[in-house]
């Protein structure tokens, strides 16, 4: 009689144990595709701003990791707010967007050169590139090529 009470208590055991780490499985398989979906719409929010919100957004980065003078920022804002509008003019127009834009860049660079000083320039530099090499750019790139593709994408993302 001992016996089959520790044999059954040890199978009530065994199995709220088994369902515990069944409901914790399910628990962080929920929790994943939350922070895709919260990600993809910070993506979607990133794009509906302005072309002056991101200029604005992006000039207060730099000037908190270069030190700009207020002129300075003055003249970012403008530059960078320019650029932002070409850019999104070369995403409309497809024909010439890829060399048009190279050469858009190389005029943007020129003119934030002339405005940092040669310090802040190169600072600026390897800000920009330990940023491409990281996966901010390639993740622009993705999605670039998604909505080229049509994949995956929502009627608001279309």
């Amino acid at each position: 009689m001992k016996t089959v009470k520790i044999l059954s208590l040890t199978l009530v055991m065994s199995i709220f144990c088994a369902g515990m780490t069944f409901a914790q499985q399910q628990n962080q398989n929920q929790q994943q595709p939350k922070k895709a979906v919260h990600q993809k719409e910070q993506r979607v929010q990133q794009t509906k701003q302005t072309a002056e919100e991101r200029a604005q957004k992006q000039v207060q980065m730099m000037k908190d990791s270069l030190n700009l003078t207020s002129d300075q920022v003055t003249k970012l804002q403008a530059v960078q707010t320019q650029f932002n509008k070409d850019k999104e003019q070369a995403g409309a127009d497809k024909t010439s967007a890829k060399t048009d834009m190279k050469a858009k860049k190389d005029a943007y660079d020129a003119q934030v050169k002339t405005i940092l000083t040669p310090d802040q320039y190169q600072k600026y530099q390897a800000q920009h590139s330990k940023k491409m090499k990281s996966g901010d750019a390639k993740q622009g790139k993705a999605m670039k090529k998604a909505v080229k593709e049509n994949k995956n994408l929502t009627k608001d993302q279309k």
